[in-house]
């Protein structure tokens, strides 16, 4: 099974070609708002590279979320034209959740951990060790929110928590691609227009919104 995982929700603009075994190759940016211009550009890259066909692809895998407005709506909005044009069934990956498994780490405390991806300003999303709730607060609330947390694993260095130690890792196309083979809840579908941007705050603008 040969997947194509796209990951547009941060600063990262890239695709990766993933299995069951693993991240058979990739093509990354890491640059803000250069997803409109490079996405397309480095996607055909990488299938050229390997002489495939979109629809030779078992499926795609597009990062849904939360994360940045405006890359979100550029990477759903391709996936969702690359896989009509070809009927190839399309999986919408949480981000956060799929940041998560990627980085976590077996010798780390229970509840003292907490990911976060950066929205806007002082504003991110939150989410524990042991939670399936995500969290839109701002970064001066987490020691309310998280009362035991000691440890950050965030996909941008945060200013103003020198409390916490913190771990940073860019969000890799190939976790968003993992999450279609080691996470049950994550389904593909050629029903398009089901799939859903998660924005994961009060602040979605109306046109934005998928209904």
């Amino acid at each position: 099974m040969l997947i194509l995982a796209v990951e547009t929700s941060s600063p990262v603009c890239g695709v990766s070609l993933c299995t069951s075994k693993g991240e058979k190759d990739k093509e990354v940016l890491i640059h803000p708002r250069i997803h409109a211009e490079k996405l397309a550009v480095i996607c055909q890259d990488l299938l050229l590279r390997h002489t495939l066909k979109v629809s030779q692809l078992d499926g795609i895998a597009v990062s849904a979320g939360p994360g940045s407005f405006t890359g979100l709506r550029i990477g759903m909005s391709f996936v969702k034209g690359l896989a009509y044009a070809h009927q190839v069934p399309v999986a919408a990956v949480n981000t956060l959740y799929a940041f998560r498994e990627a980085t976590r780490e077996s010798n780390r405390a229970e509840g003292q951990t907490v990911w976060v991806i950066h929205s806007h300003r002082d504003f991110i999303y939150t989410l524990g060790d042991q939670e399936n709730d995500i969290h839109y607060i701002r970064r001066t609330e987490i020691a309310d929110f998280y009362p035991r947390c000691r440890h950050l694993v965030s996909n941008q260095a945060l200013e103003g928590l020198d409390a916490w130690s913190q771990e940073v890792h860019p969000i890799m196309p190939a976790w968003i691609g993992a999450a279609v083979f080691k996470n049950p809840a994550v389904s593909l579908t050629t029903q398009y227009d089901q799939l859903r941007i998660y924005y994961g705050s009060h602040y979605e603008p109306i046109q934005w919104k998928y209904e």
